[in-house]
């Protein structure tokens, strides 16, 4: 019996030893990869070139799936030779001039300062209301959203053709009907109804 078990493990340790020598990883793909680069990816997925083929792993990859800019990732080993890394990353939606924040509320570091600016900008005071900005921005997705600015108050949000006052997302979303019904001007949103101004 001891045999056997000292021989299964020699035979592990030969198989483990020749798996770091044979097959190679001798090219890397990077897929859908959008913020970072392909470098970067494949950094963060600790794979390149010459790394053996058989110990690439999600394990090994840990950090590329805790990457704040990516939402999904998959390795995928090709046999003999190749490793493909398709990711998904976030897009920013949202910035305050300095941070950029992501649909789901993810703060995505590192964006461009010139990229800020095409973006979507939050501002205001008070307790900080991001989870009901992003809901806004979610719910108005089509609307040409430029400003949010929040107070304990409520939401004044700036549109390519109007501006809104509402007091919560889900007053907005209450008051739906009648919102999309007003074009232009000044819309407020309250519990019972929506009016406008020109």
């Amino acid at each position: 019996m001891r045999i056997v078990s000292v021989t299964a493990f020699v035979l592990l340790v030969l198989l483990v030893g020749v798996t770091r020598f044979w097959p190679i990883v001798e090219r890397v793909e990077v897929l859908g990869a959008a913020h970072r680069t392909s470098g970067e990816i494949m950094r963060l997925a600790d794979v390149a070139p010459g790394d053996p083929f058989l110990w690439v792993t999600s394990f090994r990859a840990r950090a590329l799936i805790r990457d704040p800019w990516v939402l999904q990732a998959r390795i995928t080993r090709h046999w003999p030779d190749t490793i493909a890394i398709a990711v998904r990353e976030r897009v920013p939606v949202l910035s305050d001039g300095e941070r950029a924040w992501a649909i789901d509320g993810i703060l995505l570091p590192g964006l461009a300062i010139d990229a800020h600016a095409v973006l979507p900008r939050i501002e205001g005071w008070g307790t900080e209301r991001l989870d009901e900005v992003l809901t806004l921005l979610g719910m108005l997705e089509g609307y040409g959203v430029e400003v949010i600015t929040y107070t304990p108050e409520g939401f004044e949000i700036l549109l390519s053709n109007a501006i809104v006052y509402t007091p919560t997302a889900e007053a907005l979303q209450v008051q739906w009907s009648a919102f999309e019904s007003q074009r232009g001007g000044r819309i407020s949103v309250y519990p019972w109804g929506v009016s406008s101004a020109p």
